[in-house]
């Protein structure tokens, strides 16, 4: 029984940052359910997990390696835009933006106009009005 185990789960995907993710919505779908019993909140929880299911059994590696990467890049650029703002908030003699292409937090001394910025990370160039 233990080598069929091995065996069925040999190649598998696994875990990853995306799946983390689906786990926590699951777990909130859950609760709402139970508070609110409502169709649509068991549709959705129902979705989240074979969908969560389906991509931790995948034998697809790459493809899961890649869904995860694009959610990796998501979640970056909301979590530096939230670090942007809130450093905005902390300085006030200069501005944080946040690059377009990369989501690389720039930090710009304020009161300089309209001005061009160049990326450190990914040479993109941008212009803001600080």
């Amino acid at each position: 029984m233990k080598e069929k185990l091995i065996r069925f789960f040999a190649g598998r995907y696994g875990n990853d940052s995306l799946n983390q993710f689906l786990f926590i919505l699951e777990l909130i779908f859950l609760a709402l359910s139970f508070f609110t019993p409502n169709i649509i909140v068991s549709f959705l929880f129902f979705l989240v997990f074979f969908s969560y299911l389906f991509r931790s059994m995948s034998r697809n590696i790459y493809a899961r390696q890649a869904e995860n990467m694009k959610f990796i890049a998501i979640r970056t650029k909301i979590t530096h835009t939230f670090k942007a703002v809130r450093k905005n908030f902390q300085e006030t003699s200069y501005r944080h933006f946040i690059c377009p292409k990369c989501a690389q937090i720039i930090r710009v001394p304020k009161g300089k106009g309209n001005i061009e910025i160049t990326c450190p990370n990914c040479r993109t160039r941008f212009s803001k009005k600080v």
